[in-house]
């Protein structure tokens, strides 16, 4: 017999029974990391895939995603975000795969909000959003000492700020803002009683995986879980090594036919 199945702006697919996960979670202290396009989601990607019981507990569809299949293995699946939990680490890791087609206000807010209701009827008690930022730009290049991250605290939020790492305020954030769901998630979750925080690691350029890096540590930091991380970092690492040779070649050669390479940095802010 078919399940039914149908998809509208935000649509949740359990891939295991709903009812009993969530008897066997509700009295633990859950914590959540979401990362999204283009960057923020290398992060809870790759920790899941170094947790040993992560298990991948529903996926999530929109009408927004863009409109094609991927293929996965030997079959094609129709787009989708993926939540995964590890039970040893209580911790949920959102992997947001697709961005919005288009830049739809309302389509962000209402997966966002979805998600932080979701979160709640998750029993996360700590929710962070990663991403990236250029400190190139303004107010950033004032920042005087080295950063490795940023991050925003939410409503009701109250860790300490780790070393290496700075407190976003409109101080030192100036008129800039976090965008779309970096952003709005842990902002409806603080308002759903769920402490929250946005990391953003700091880059040079805006695909840095340094940055990310970064932001994996600062988590790590701020929230106290115990993760097996040096070879993700090591990865990011040299990843980011390869991109700059690549980068460089670039450069030479359009130096050498007298053209001009890659967008301008103060094009981005936050990702």
């Amino acid at each position: 017999m078919c399940q039914e199945f149908e998809i509208d702006e935000f649509i949740v697919y359990w891939n295991i029974d709903e009812e009993k996960f969530k008897e066997k979670i509700k009295d633990y202290e859950n914590v959540l990391i979401a990362g999204f396009p283009p960057m923020g989601n290398i992060i809870p990607y790759h920790i899941k895939e170094r947790l040993k019981d992560s298990e991948k507990i529903l996926n999530l569809y929109s009408y927004n995603f863009p409109p094609l299949v991927e293929a996965q293995e030997d079959e094609f699946e129709i787009p989708h975000d993926e939540i995964w939990y590890s039970e040893e680490k209580k911790l949920f890791c959102y992997v947001g795969k697709y961005p919005e087609t288009e830049y739809i206000p309302k389509s962000t807010y209402k997966q966002a909000e979805r998600l932080a209701r979701l979160s709640k009827e998750l029993y996360v008690k700590e929710l962070y959003t990663v991403g990236v930022v250029m400190p190139t730009q303004e107010p950033f290049k004032k920042m005087k000492g080295a950063v490795e991250a940023y991050i925003g605290f939410f409503e009701g939020s109250k860790k300490d700020v780790p070393d290496g790492v700075t407190r976003l305020t409109r101080k030192n954030i100036g008129r800039y803002s976090i965008i779309r769901k970096t952003g709005l998630l842990p902002g409806f979750a603080s308002k759903l009683g769920i402490e929250s925080y946005s990391i953003l690691g700091v880059g040079k350029y805006p695909e840095d995986l340094r940055a990310c890096a970064g932001a994996l540590r600062a988590f790590k930091k701020i929230s106290g879980l115990d993760l097996e991380t040096a070879k993700i970092e090591e990865m990011l690492k040299k990843s980011a090594e390869t991109v700059e040779e690549k980068l460089r070649e670039q450069r030479e050669k359009a130096a050498y036919r007298g053209e001009g390479v890659g967008a301008d940095g103060s094009q981005y802010m936050y990702r």
